[in-house]
């Protein structure tokens, strides 16, 4: 069992500086979606996943060998590779549930998991959620339905499947809400994108293959996913863990499918659907419901103390 995380709050303005660095996490993995929609066709999906987490893993390594800094704690190896396995088994059974499930219910149930780590954190982490968040989070998964369900959502084979990489990837915010805090946020990343390629490694031959075949205009998506998606959103993610409980994060999350939306409407060609103005201004409250009732007495406690 994951011991609970350190019950200090950090400073109102590191609180602030880790929303604005998930908020441009969920930014970069906003434009994936379109990405992927042009590059899956050419590339098979858990392939595509090996190469971004090879690339990635071996950047952050190069990084973190250009800072000169001594071999990661113990705490580093077992949290990064935890989160990786979390990881890597997230995007597996999301592609086995892809097999026969669309993808609008795919996005919608992965948003779905993410959301679950608010609730895994109360018996993992001791941080309970509040009447608040709760209202927050479900505002916003109401939202992110309405923008990903177009058909409606069947539970069948494939949904129960990809509901499992969902958990995976709640869990993985959890796992990361608990190293964190105590952790270097590149060393991190290292060792959990390393932990998704060897997990994924089976599917290098694939990736090599598909590759090959690739134009320069693949090759330039592929670079977009490897590395805004899969080094500097990761990071962005980890840095913004070390200050926000689960919960928080998990809300934030939930800006991924707002931003997907904006990307598709203004560079994939989407046509307008009335539904998803609704499900952005739910999401948006849902965030604006939590932060503002958040962020507003920390930084009036903050001036006080600074008079």
């Amino acid at each position: 069992m994951i011991a609970p995380a350190p019950a200090a709050r950090p400073h109102a303005g590191a609180e602030r500086a880790a929303v604005l660095a998930m908020v441009a996490a969920t930014l970069i993995w906003g434009g994936t979606f379109v990405i992927l929609r042009d590059t899956v066709p050419r590339v098979r999906p858990l392939a595509l996943v090996f190469t971004r987490f090879l690339i990635a893993a071996v950047v952050f390594a190069a990084v973190q060998l250009a800072r000169r800094r001594r071999v990661a704690p113990r705490g580093t190896w077992l949290g990064g590779g935890l989160s990786g396995l979390c990881a890597a088994g997230a995007y597996l059974f999301q592609a086995i549930g892809l097999t026969t499930t669309r993808a609008g219910s795919s996005a919608f149930l992965t948003c779905f998991g993410t959301v679950l780590g608010a609730l895994f954190a109360w018996p993992l982490l001791g941080q309970r959620p509040t009447g608040a968040l709760l209202w927050g989070l479900a505002a916003a998964i109401t939202g992110a339905a309405l923008i990903t369900l177009h058909q409606g959502l069947a539970l069948g084979a494939g949904e129960l499947w990809t509901l499992l990489g969902a958990a995976l990837f709640g869990l993985q915010v959890v796992v990361l809400a608990r190293v964190a805090p105590g952790g270097d946020a590149v060393a991190i990343g290292a060792v959990q994108a390393a932990a998704v390629a060897l997990v994924l490694l089976p599917w290098a031959p694939a990736a090599l293959r598909d590759l090959a075949g690739l134009g320069a205009a693949d090759l330039a998506r592929l670079a977009y996913l490897a590395l805004p998606a899969t080094v500097v959103a990761p990071w962005l993610q980890i840095r913004a863990q070390r200050s926000l409980p689960a919960g928080r994060i998990a809300l934030l999350f939930v800006l991924e499918p707002l931003f997907a939306l904006v990307f598709a409407l203004s560079f994939g060609a989407e046509r307008f659907a009335w539904r998803w103005w609704l499900g952005a201004l739910l999401i948006v409250s849902g965030v604006l419901i939590v932060e503002g009732r958040t962020l507003a007495p920390a930084s009036r406690a903050a001036r006080r103390a600074s008079v």
